[in-house]
């Protein structure tokens, strides 16, 4: 069997296991690190791409055989995905703006979603996609889509978006022969007649490493289909990116932006309901509010929710906890993160 189809194979197999995870790819990489980055996996992935420039793929599939042994190794003792509290201030706003976006009927159909890291953007991605699965798709921008006024970096930007499509897949099953679509503007063709079949949610995360060409595309799409575009992005570096963009930042955010959702930090009265759905108890009311300020007051610098989930991970107790015992879990959430300067 050649290198490039085994290689394709194990690619495929680890794509598979983050889809059941609802990893995104930057943590893909975080967790198989064998992949090496998002960007040449990406690469693999793509049946277009030769494989021909810049890749030693003896070494690819010595790493790509190994992460499959990873992954494999992981799937053995796999717990179960994080729960999504649907009544969550962060999910109820995503979902009444993607909602809104939807029934439109003009080109506002922006929407934007911004997040420091641990405020839900994930969560909120998986909960939109299960919402709308049968008009929705997802992909994710890296460091590639960031140069994209060329065209080698514009045609990474449609590919990805393509391949979220599963335009070549869906052509096999009907027995269709696609053509290979190697040029920017035959990939654009091609998404935006898949776009014009049916209205589309177009979730893009990690949507501030897109570049000035990348925000074209999504003015493009916006003018030329019905398609919903959805950005989830960290508030600095979209504001850098929105600013380095600044002529395609104005026609797209200027009048075709249909909402931005800013998410917040873990409340208080929220993180009480996390509490009580995980069976953590505390001697008094006083020391349970007393518990969940400190942790909202906290979460900010140490991950948000995932401190949140820390907190209750080093909380677990058959008794009802007193404030010197949930004292003692805040520490040891706090000692197992590096502490993130705070927001301005």
């Amino acid at each position: 069997m050649d290198t490039i189809p085994q290689l394709r194979a194990l690619a495929a197999d680890i794509r598979s296991y983050q889809l059941s995870r609802e990893w995104s790819d930057a943590k893909l990489a975080r967790e198989i690190p064998h992949i090496g980055s998002s960007k040449t996996f990406k690469r693999i992935l793509d049946p277009e791409d030769p494989l021909t420039e810049g890749l030693n793929l003896e070494t690819q599939l010595k790493n790509y055989q190994a992460a499959a042994t990873y992954a494999a190794a992981l799937r053995a003792k796999d717990e179960p995905a994080e729960t999504e509290y649907d009544t969550f201030t962060n999910i109820e706003e995503t979902r009444a703006a993607v909602a809104e976006a939807f029934t439109t009927e003009t080109n506002r159909r922006l929407v934007v979603i911004e997040g420091e890291t641990g405020t839900g953007k994930d969560t909120c991605l998986r909960y939109l996609l299960k919402t709308w699965p049968r008009a929705s798709v997802a992909t994710e921008a890296h460091e590639l889509w960031r140069d994209s006024v060329r065209n080698p970096s514009l045609n990474v930007v449609l590919g990805d978006i393509l391949n979220a499509l599963d335009v070549r897949r869906q052509a096999e099953e009907k027995g269709e022969a696609l053509k290979p679509l190697t040029r920017p503007s035959q990939r654009l063709e091609t998404i935006v007649d898949q776009l014009n079949r049916r209205k589309l949610i177009l979730f893009i995360n990690e949507a501030h490493h897109m570049g000035p060409g990348g925000l074209n595309i999504i003015k493009t799409l916006i003018n030329r289909t019905l398609v919903v575009p959805v950005l989830l992005c960290i508030p600095k570096l979209m504001q850098r990116l929105v600013s380095g963009s600044f002529d395609e930042a104005i026609q797209l955010f200027g009048n075709r932006l249909s909402r931005r959702v800013q998410l917040p930090t873990p409340p208080a009265d929220e993180i009480i309901y996390m509490l009580d759905q995980n069976h953590i108890t505390f001697d008094t009311l006083d020391t349970q509010t007393r518990a969940a300020k400190v942790i909202a007051a906290e979460s900010p610098m140490f991950g948000n929710w995932s401190f949140v989930r820390r907190v209750i991970k080093q909380s677990r107790n058959d008794k009802p906890l007193t404030l010197a015992q949930i004292s003692e879990s805040i520490t040891q959430a706090r000692s197992r993160c590096v502490a993130q300067p705070r927001a301005r």
